[in-house]
């Protein structure tokens, strides 16, 4: 508000001085208008956009942005599907490394799939900010100057956001990507990844289209809101992280970090995971089963003892049924590398890779029990997923 005001007085001092001396007034006013760039044109709406959803309920909703009035007003006519899905695993620095995946209906508020993106992780139930005085262009630049030398050694390995709104949030970034189909006519799809400590927060990802051939002008935000809950995975608790279902997961030679991880979010340790986002599999395909284990008891020789059982279940007209039996995965002194060790930040994985040929068309359940052998402690968790039919 406070900058929308400065520019109604500056264009009011101009207006009186064009009419005393019309030559000092052009040159004025070419230096109070500058050409909008369009990059940070477009993050002024998505953050503005995204302040505004911060006073509403949980759910999409849809703004109209114009960036030259530097305005934002809800779009209750415009209604958009979008989808927040979050995994969550153990971070570094007590924090907790989230992948996300965005799912959005295309066409609606823009057509194409190169977009502007933007999140933002908020505390629970906190309210809009009130409007940042005027960036000092001089302070701009040295903050930059600043960013670009904590790029450098360490800090450019580690995961970062980016602050584009001029309030400190949690978490917050800015993207510019090329969101892809999720198959023929289905919805523009992304991932991207944040790290923050557990907690309660609200969640934001606010999304624009880019469109090289629109005219410049108001333009489309769609913002969707979800309250999350980060777990807490440095604690003792014996837990697992979230269960990936992939159909591939590929070794890497090379692990990525820093802004390159954000391009694959699931890349965890030297393995590359591609989730399924709809648990749909073709007999083509490879079904596997991805978790970490957390907190488990340790014996005398600092290792683990811990046995996953896996059954699938085929749902029928009458219920469930058992498909077959898998074996059970061990993971103790005798399994695992010599030199295993939780205390070195060793992680102890559940997997499962099996061929989809495997299984019959239809519709499954895998049941997963986890049994800590030392603690006498064990944990359930069930997989929904579908074999399409050849």
């Amino acid at each position: 508000m406070r900058q929308i005001q400065m520019t109604w007085l500056t264009t009011g001092l101009l207006a009186l001085v064009f009419g005393l001396n019309p030559v000092l007034a052009q040159k004025k006013d070419d230096k109070a208008a500058p050409a909008v760039d369009p990059k940070q044109a477009l993050i002024n709406a998505v953050v503005g956009a995204t302040n505004e959803a911060m006073k509403g309920a949980a759910g999409t909703s849809v703004f109209t942005a114009d960036p030259v009035a530097r305005t934002v007003v809800a779009d209750p006519a415009t209604t958009v599907a979008m989808t927040l899905g979050i995994d969550y695993l153990k971070a570094s620095d007590n924090k907790i490394y989230a992948p996300f995946t965005v799912t959005l209906q295309p066409d609606v508020i823009g057509k194409g799939g190169n977009l502007g993106a933007y999140i933002r992780l908020a505390p629970k139930g906190a309210v809009p900010p009130e409007a940042p005085p005027p960036l000092d262009p001089k302070a701009q630049k040295e903050k930059e100057k600043q960013d670009k030398k904590k790029k450098k050694g360490k800090e450019a390995q580690d995961l970062a956001g980016q602050a584009v709104s001029g309030v400190e949030y949690p978490w917050e970034d800015f993207y510019e990507l090329t969101a892809v189909p999720r198959g023929p006519g289905g919805p523009l799809t992304f991932s991207r990844p944040f790290s923050v400590v557990a907690g309660e927060y609200d969640a934001y990802v606010a999304v624009a289209v880019k469109d090289p051939v629109a005219a410049p002008g108001p333009m489309k935000i769609a913002v969707h809101k979800a309250t999350i809950t980060v777990p807490n995975y440095w604690s003792d608790e014996f837990q697992i992280s979230t269960v990936f279902l992939a159909n591939k997961v590929t070794p890497l030679a090379e692990v990525p970090s820093g802004d390159a991880q954000k391009l694959k979010p699931y890349v965890i340790g030297n393995l590359e995971v591609s989730p399924t986002v709809d648990g749909k599999f073709t007999s083509a395909d490879e079904l596997s089963v991805f978790f970490i284990i957390y907190g488990v008891a340790l014996g005398d020789d600092k290792k683990p003892d811990v046995t996953i059982d896996w059954q699938p279940y085929k749902k029928g007209p009458l219920g469930e049924a058992k498909f077959r039996g898998v074996a059970p995965q061990k993971l103790n002194a005798e399994t695992l590398p010599p030199g295993f060790d939780v205390a070195q930040g060793h992680q102890l994985v559940g997997s499962l890779n099996v061929p989809v040929s495997a299984f019959e068309a239809g519709d499954y359940r895998l049941a997963i029990k986890v049994t800590d052998n030392k603690s006498g402690k064990s944990l359930t968790h069930d997989v929904a997923f579908t074999v399409a039919g050849s």
